[in-house]
């Protein structure tokens, strides 16, 4: 079973989007996972179809999605679902990719993570 991370961003224009999906990708790399890919939900490149593509194509059988969206709203209730081959509102299921199956199992956003409490509380302290 090889499994593989499919960060998911909102994509942009501008490059700072990008810069910031490689880094978090590449971190986690450097922590040990691996098969880690990124999709753009719009705008960017590459799209989420085209690395689900990839990835079934690479021959993922679980493909973990991470969107890294601060809240949930119609991109990640409609539109990434959609693009995953998953029903909406839902949290994973098994799709066809271009006759192979992948199970793919879908996160929630990092908005409501205490974490993010701690870097705003860090960011107010710094900027003192």
């Amino acid at each position: 079973m090889k499994e593989g991370i499919m960060i998911i961003g909102h994509g942009s224009k501008l490059s700072f989007n990008k810069h910031i999906m490689e880094l978090h990708a590449g971190r986690l790399r450097e922590r040990g996972f691996e098969n880690i890919y990124i999709g753009y939900n719009e705008t960017s490149f590459p799209t989420i179809e085209d690395t689900l593509e990839v990835m079934a194509a690479d021959g993922i059988d679980t493909i973990y999605a991470l969107p890294l969206f601060i809240a949930s709203g119609i991109h990640l209730t409609r539109d990434v679902p959609g693009k995953l081959r998953i029903p909406e509102n839902s949290t994973e299921g098994i799709v066809d990719v271009n006759g192979r199956t992948v199970r793919v199992k879908y996160a929630s956003p990092i908005g409501s993570d205490l974490r993010v409490t701690d870097i705003l509380a860090d960011k107010i302290v710094e900027m003192k």
